[in-house]
Order: structure tokens, then C-alpha cells, then sequence
């Protein structure tokens, strides 16, 4: 019977890879091995997983760091379903599938990443901040996450909760916010995705004792560009203590920010409209009622 395993860092997307009966697979953090796990406290070939008898055993290959089944350190174990395999500080989700399984989960991923490439059209302006709340749903979907926000501003002073699904729209700053207010902040003045897949573990997050109160157990920002600048943040993050976000819903999630990004960019372009239309109006370009001062006759 195939497997999954799924390696989990805590700053970053998980790793999901599948294993077939007829190979076997070394884990470390060498190029050559088939499992590449990129971390110091892992050895360059740290353990091989091996399908023997019908049964997948696990072996540790004198690694520095040891390695464990369920909290317990092994040199030899048989897997079973739903092990924590700890490959040195890495923790590793060890799950046996059917390959009717497998090549469900295939097509369904393949659907999710096909779902948030497929591009939406600009709609009127009425209906861009519809359009909005409808990308985030379809953000929240497609990565398995509770809850998201859209924030919008041209600095981290004036950024504000424009769109939320699952939150209050409670400004950002604010004690009672319910995300990471750390999380937007580093990537709102980096201008790089934050991931976390264990908050309560993440270098700069752990600190912060909102994170223990809210209880946030994987979270995800992503930058919204304008001209180059960051004019917004994409935010999303789960509750559920085995929430797991991996490389692929960190591509959708990015791919899924860049029609954001279009949305964004349409409301200020429409904002600029907006502001031009109004000063035409107030200044009385034209003196006659029967001319029309609006932009789209400027433009012929």
C-alpha cells in the first residue's frame, strides 16, 4: 500500500511526497537522497523508509541527531498509520493510502491549483469590492484555512481591514484583533510572504503572547504590490492544531494574491478617477449645461 508523508517545518510550507511499495527512500539533508529534508539539526543521510513484507519500516543511518516514532527514539521501527516520525527537529506525518487514495488527492490538488490560476475579468466598479470578498472566499476554500483578511493602505499606519471572511473588522492594531498583528507588520514592511506552520515554534511569532491567547495554529501573509509598492496584505491562518500549509497551498495562495492584486489595483486607478472627476466638477471646467465634463469626454 502507497504512503504519504508529510514534512513539516515550522517557518515554512510543509512538504507533502508520496511513497510507492517498489522503492526505497532516504531522508537527510544530502541531495542524494530521495526525501530531502532542509534543516541543521537533520543528518546528510539522516534514516531510510522502506517497504518490506508488506510493512513500512523505518531505519535510523547512525544520524547525529537520532530519530523518533511517536516521541519514542528508534533505530528500527515498523510505521503505522498516522505516525510522527521526528527526523531530528522536523516533525514528519506518516499517513498509508490506497492508490485509489493517492490519485484522488492528485486530481483534487491538481483542481485546487487549476482553480486559483484560472483568471477572473475586471468587473464594474460597483461590483469590485464584491469581487474582492469573493477572491478571499475562494482563497480560504482552496487552502483549507478558517478565516481571511484583506488589508489595504500605502502605509502600515493607514493599513485597515478592507474585506473579512470568518473575522471582525476590527482595525488590525487593535488588542482585540483577532490575527497576528506581528505576522501583517513583517510582511507589510519586508514586502515577503510569512508562513507559519507552527506559530507557537516561529522564531519572531512565538514571543508574542497574542499568539498563545488567539490560539492561531498556521498562519500566511502576502504582500499586494502597486507600482512596485506594498499597498496591501493578503492574510489567512486556522485555529485547527493539525492544520498543515504546504507548498502547494502556498502557490495557490500567491497565485490567488495576484488576481487580488488586479482587484486592488483597479479600485485605485478608480479612486484616482474618482478624485479627478470630482475636482472637474468642483472647479466648473465648462460653463455650459449642455457640455458634458466628464473624463470620458476629456479623453476624445
Amino acid at each position: 500500500m502507497p504512503a504519504k508523508i508529510t514534512i513539516c517545518y515550522p517557518d515554512q510550507p510543509a512538504i507533502e511526497s508520496f511513497l510507492y511499495e517498489d522503492n526505497g527512500y532516504r531522508l537527510g539533508r544530502s541531495h542524494e537522497c530521495e526525501l530531502l529534508l532542509d534543516h541543521p539539526t537533520v543528518s546528510r543521510q539522516h534514516a531510510k523508509v522502506a517497504h518490506l513484507n508488506e510493512i513500512w519500516q523505518l531505519d535510523d543511518e547512525r544520524s547525529r541527531n537520532g530519530t523518533k516514532v511517536n516521541g519514542i527514539a528508534i533505530t528500527h521501527s515498523t510505521l503505522k498509520d498516522d505516525a510522527i516520525i521526528s527526523i531530528g527537529e522536523l516533525d514528519c506525518l506518516f499517513e498509508t493510502k490506497s492508490s485509489k487514495q493517492v490519485d484522488a488527492i492528485i486530481t483534487h490538488n491538481a483542481w485546487r491549483l487549476s482553480s486559483s490560476q484560472t483568471p477572473t475579468s475586471i468587473p464594474l466598479t460597483e461590483h469590485l469590492k464584491q469581487n474582492l470578498s469573493e477572491q478571499l472566499q475562494n482563497i480560504i476554500m482552496l487552502t483549507g484555512t478558517q478565516r481571511g483578511i484583506v488589508l489595504l493602505g500605502d502605509t502600515l499606519a493607514s493599513l485597515n481591514v478592507s474585506i473579512a471572511h470568518g473575522m471582525q473588522r476590527n482595525d488590525f492594531k487593535l488588542s482585540d484583533f483577532e490575527g497576528s498583528v506581528g505576522a501583517i507588520t513583517r510582511c507589510f514592511e519586508s514586502g515577503q510572504n510569512v508562513v507559519a506552520m507552527d506559530v507557537s515554534c516561529h522564531e519572531l511569532l512565538s514571543a508574542r503572547k497574542s499568539i498563545e491567547l488567539k490560539q492561531i495554529a498556521a498562519l500566511a501573509c502576502i504582500p499586494l504590490f502597486y507600482e512596485h509598492k506594498v499597498v496591501g496584505i493578503v492574510y489567512t491562518d486556522s485555529k485547527m492544531s493539525d492544520k498543515v500549509l504546504t507548498e502547494l497551498d502556498i502557490e495557490i495562495l500567491s497565485s490567488m494574491s495576484q488576481q487580488l492584486e488586479a482587484t486592488v489595483q483597479a479600485m485605485l486607478l478608480q479612486q484616482s478617477i474618482d478624485s479627478l472627476q470630482l475636482i472637474l466638477n468642483e472647479n466648473s471646467i465648462w460653463t455650459s449645461s449642455d457640455k458634458d465634463c466628464s473624463l470620458l469626454n476629456l479623453c476624445h
